[in-house]
């Protein structure tokens, strides 16, 4: 779009010179000259010919420029996901406050890329070459637009360091007041059945009254900026109207004035609204660019994120396919501005091993999971699989290698198919039906009228945590991996779920190897497991089962 904007721009300024020059022909000499209407027609369909131009021109370059705000858009969208997907657990981003960065304030970008940068071309073109036209046929009216050009340009300047303060201001209110709306809402059950909603909601209101008072106070700077430019703006063509007007009449005998014709006066009067209109729509669209660089201001720490874990130049090839080893030596590890949570800390579970790791709350054994499963990088030690270093693996490789179920299990709004096949989208209903038989989900399978077809709502309403839990196991079955990780997969389940969720767990063991490493405290879980650890105070000792 950069390099299509100035040569648009210049066939703009070339159909408002054709047309205003035209019109003042045909003024000229239809009044003083009294020329047949005959001898106007090659004239009128010039004319016609440069109104036409001067409409595709502009429907272009609208169309163009709102074509590259969408692409910028786009990519900037994937950029931040990409850029919070490698930084991993250590973005820590509010969600509601994450959710309005990646619409509105992306959204903000769009009138400075669709209308301002096209417009700032326009402004710097299209004014010069009025002026030269103005200076060549009357150099005393192309001196005064010359001399009252700046003033709008330096009064854009001055208002845009306030409207940019107040943007910045504004953006970073409708950040926190979305985020602070979205997670009310994602709690509004919990908020009732604490009483709270009362109170909840006289802290919205008061949050939406101050939002509402700073976003006058942007309203009213942007008022203020358009009424003083439509002042300067409107001081120099009455100007330009008066000198014209005297010159005609044979009231100004200085410089050019005593040259000036109904043709070249009429001119330069057209001519005039058109020198300062691409200023004055500058002008406005002035605040999209505080808004956009507002914007930009919050967007940039999540584009600053760094990766949880370097990505390799070279991808190691042989990758486990099934069930392997999996070794740690030497690991030390700290989250940022926080105590180091393991050092020099050694392990090691065999091929198909189930190990468990138990501890208590806070000692780090969900940090633990997630460094073997790659998701962060240790600060120091190594981990291998099959005596491949993590660190010769990228996310693409790791996601070949591994596979994870949490104590909350992300379901999303659609069919139970559908948050099946999230993990492999071309698995066939053969494959579908034996990860639902192995992790139990066939039992209330067959209860559901839709069957598999069965919709969910938000955070997988419609089903109880256990069914959640095991529908997360089946996806996580589908798509066999040689390592499966646990993290409190039964925490927030009743003792009967939490039987069946072993012995599916047990069951997809036995059907196809697997190394199972899990971190729980429930008892269930010790008469599972092949191997107890004990994490505490950074330090792994062996358990009984």
């Amino acid at each position: 779009m950069n390099a299509a904007t100035p040569p648009i721009a210049l066939l703009e300024a070339l159909a408002i010179l054709s047309q205003a020059g035209l019109m003042a022909w045909l003024v000229h000499a239809a009044i003083i000259d009294s020329k047949a209407f005959s001898e106007l027609g090659p004239a009128l369909l010039a004319l016609l010919a440069a109104v036409v131009l001067r409409a595709t021109v502009l429907g272009a370059r609208g169309m163009l420029s709102a074509r590259a705000s969408s692409a910028i858009r786009n990519q900037l969208r994937l950029d931040l996901y990409r850029r919070l997907a490698a930084a991993g657990p250590q973005a820590g981003q509010d969600s509601g406050h994450l959710l309005s960065r990646l619409v509105e304030q992306v959204e903000a970008l769009d009138p400075y890329y669709a209308r301002y940068r096209p417009q700032a071309h326009t402004a710097l073109i299209v004014p010069l070459l009025i002026v030269i036209a103005v200076f060549y046929v009357d150099w005393l009216a192309g001196l005064l637009l010359a001399l009252t050009a700046p003033l709008i340009p330096l009064f854009m300047v001055l208002v845009g360091w306030g409207a940019e303060r107040e943007s910045l201001r504004q953006q970073q209110a409708l950040g926190r007041l979305a985020g602070l709306f979205h997670d009310r809402l994602r709690g509004l059950a919990q908020l009732r059945r604490l009483g709270a909603a009362t109170s909840e909601l006289a802290r919205l209101s008061e949050r939406a009254e101050a939002f509402r008072e700073r976003t006058f106070r942007v309203l009213k700077l942007a008022f203020l900026s358009s009424a003083v430019l439509e002042f300067f703006a409107a001081v120099a063509i009455a100007a330009l109207a008066i000198y014209i007007g005297l010159g005609l009449l044979g009231f100004i005998d200085f410089g050019p004035a005593p040259a000036l014709t109904l043709a070249s006066g009429l001119f330069i009067l057209l001519l005039a609204p058109e020198f300062f209109n691409p200023l004055r729509q500058l002008a406005q669209h002035w605040h999209d660019r505080a808004d956009a660089l507002a914007a930009a201001t919050d967007l940039a720490p999540l584009l600053a994120l760094p990766p949880a874990r370097p990505e390799p130049a070279e991808v190691k090839e042989g990758l486990p396919t099934s069930a392997c080893a999996v070794e740690v030596r030497q690991l030390a590890f700290a989250w940022p501005g926080r105590d180091r949570l393991f050092q020099e800390l050694d392990l090691r579970a065999s091929a198909g091993e189930r190990l468990l790791i138990q501890g208590p709350s806070g000692g780090g054994k969900s940090s633990l999971l997630r460094l073997l499963a790659g998701f962060v990088a240790p600060t120091n030690g190594c981990i291998t699989y099959d005596d491949i270093d993590l660190s010769q693996l990228n996310q693409a490789a790791l996601a070949q290698c591994r596979a994870w179920l949490g104590q909350h299990p992300v379901l999303f709004p659609g069919s139970l198919r559908d948050n099946l096949l999230l993990a492999r989208p071309t698995a066939d209903a053969a494959e579908i039906e034996r990860a639902c038989r192995l992790a139990g989900v066939s039992e209330f399978l067959a209860k559901l009228t839709d069957g598999l077809d069965t919709r969910l709502g938000e955070q997988g309403l419609g089903l109880s945590s256990g069914q959640a839990q095991r529908l997360a196991l089946a996806r996580a079955l589908l798509s066999p991996r040689p390592i499966l990780f646990l993290d409190e997969p039964t925490a927030s389940l009743d003792p009967a779920n939490e039987q069946r969720f072993w012995q599916a767990l047990s069951a997809a063991g036995e059907d196809r190897a697997m190394t199972v490493m899990c971190a729980s405290h429930a008892p269930a879980a010790r008469r599972w497991a092949d191997r107890v650890l004990i994490l505490d105070q950074g330090k792994l000792f062996e358990a009984a089962c």
